[in-house]
């Protein structure tokens, strides 16, 4: 089996990241390796990281001064870190259930992006999870929760086989969330990892995608499969989005496969 490493990013938010840790530690598989990317946290956030570290959680702090939101550059420091066969990305505010890593393990191939979902969870449920965790948070306590209108979406929790149809949108770039997708490290260093020229919230995720495409990938769903609760919080700033959007339009124009500033160019 494939050895995999979830990377975890994260800026400032140690509750939220405290039960995403704590969701990695209850994995029906585990992973081989869990690196926090994290940009620029305070000294609560190392404290959450040492907590699973001593609770036997194989986890690194990647860390980088705060210097605004470099969250592509943050992500590159960490592959550049991990060992791992397989790549998982997850945000540190998306908790997984428990199949989360054996799904993309267990459904990764070789030559495929594995796009896995979300369901976005409302601000009072949010509170209460990362107040006391998801004692008692069942798949069925989720539909009941659904119905209440606590949730957004209950179809994505229930887990599917894999299958062919997996691949019926093998261009679908725009399914591909930073927040949960999957790909194997020496893809990633092929296309030198993230764009850290992108600064500021938005679209380093689909960028990346665009240019694994070009280097011959496809897009495999994780659909019904790979499950994270994707806690609540307000709206980030889309100041820089303008400026993202352009490296995103020239990928696509011009079928550009490796970054211009990627895991090559750290010291």
């Amino acid at each position: 089996m494939k050895t995999t490493c979830v990377i975890v990013s994260t800026y400032e938010r140690p509750s939220a990241l405290n039960r995403v840790l704590e969701g990695l530690s209850r994995q029906l598989v585990t992973p081989t390796q869990v690196i926090v990317a994290d940009d620029g946290s305070g000294s609560e956030t190392a404290e959450v990281i040492k907590h699973w570290h001593r609770a036997g959680l194989e986890i690194q702090h990647c860390w980088q001064p705060d210097e605004g939101f470099r969250k592509a550059l943050i992500l590159n420091r960490s592959i550049k870190l991990a060992t791992a066969e397989v790549l998982i990305f997850l945000d540190g505010d998306c908790v997984p259930l428990p199949s989360f890593v054996r799904d993309h393990r267990d459904m990764h191939e070789e030559s495929c992006i594995h796009a896995g979902g979300r369901v976005l969870v409302g601000q009072a449920l949010t509170a209460q999870i990362e107040a006391v965790g998801m004692g008692g948070i069942s798949v069925l306590n989720l539909l009941l929760r659904y119905f209440k209108g606590e949730i957004n979406r209950f179809a994505p929790l229930l887990c599917l086989p894999d299958g062919g149809w997996r691949k019926s949108k093998p261009g679908n770039w725009e399914s591909v969330r930073g927040c949960n997708f999957s790909v194997s490290r020496r893809h990633m260093l092929a296309v030198d990892g993230f764009e850290s020229a992108m600064v500021g919230w938005g679209l380093e995720d689909s960028e990346v995608t665009l240019r694994l495409i070009n280097s011959g990938l496809t897009v495999k769903s994780l659909r019904f499969a790979a499950p994270v609760l994707h806690l609540w919080h307000p709206e980030a700033s889309r100041d820089n989005l303008k400026s993202n959007e352009r490296y995103l339009n020239e990928v696509r124009l011009n079928a550009r496969i490796l970054a211009h500033a990627g895991v090559s160019a750290l010291s």
